[in-house]
């Protein structure tokens, strides 16, 4: 990662703002050590035992990715469960130039959502449909949670996959994947630190 890149991203997660769970508290985001991490391709699930079950996911993350081009982009992410098994999930992203030089031309990109997923027949599984009308489904397996958007756009469908995998203690990587039509248009590595 390059001084420039450090820069947006740390730049950005500021922009995003405090990173709110579902009860209302408020956590102010630190600027993470992101330099060191591996890369979020390389990933491997954490051991067995260490980190498993919702519990290991639930909280405040923030994370910084390089997608294909020259798009650079930071995010925040809460992540939360309630008293009757729904699932909480809010993301906040920030993306720009990859030189960190947002003009007129290109401008900064903020984004936010949310979803309530509420707990499916099985365990580990919740569904949801977002405001957009898009359905989702969230699973979790062992140390990996993946959500799956499924839409239709222009008469076509559309499939983002968002592949989180805990790799250590208050650490998790993110695989993204846009499909349209069964092919992939779009993936995105990042990696992410949980706030204290």
């Amino acid at each position: 990662m390059t001084l420039r890149h450090a820069v947006l991203g740390t730049a950005a997660i500021l922009a995003l703002g405090a990173c709110v769970s579902a009860s209302g508290a408020t956590k102010t985001p630190a600027a993470p050590a992101l330099a060191a991490q591996a890369p979020a391709a390389a990933a491997t699930p954490a051991k067995a035992g260490e980190l498993l079950g919702i519990e290991a996911f639930r909280g405040s993350w923030v994370g910084a990715s390089q997608g294909e081009g020259d798009t650079r982009r930071a995010a925040a992410l809460v992540i939360d469960a309630s008293a009757d098994g729904g699932l909480f999930l809010r993301w906040r992203s920030a993306e720009g130039p990859s030189d960190g030089q947002a003009d007129a031309g290109d401008p900064l990109k903020m984004r936010e959502n949310t979803a309530v997923f509420a707990p499916g027949k099985t365990p580990g599984v919740w569904t949801a449909t977002l405001d957009s009308g898009a359905r989702a489904k969230a699973r979790l397996e062992g140390s990996v949670l993946t959500t799956e958007l499924t839409a239709k756009t222009g008469g076509q469908t559309e499939v983002q996959t968002y592949r989180r995998t805990l790799t250590a203690p208050a650490k998790l990587s993110l695989r993204y994947t846009r499909a349209v039509d069964g092919k992939v248009q779009d993936t995105i590595d990042a990696d992410f630190v949980k706030l204290p």
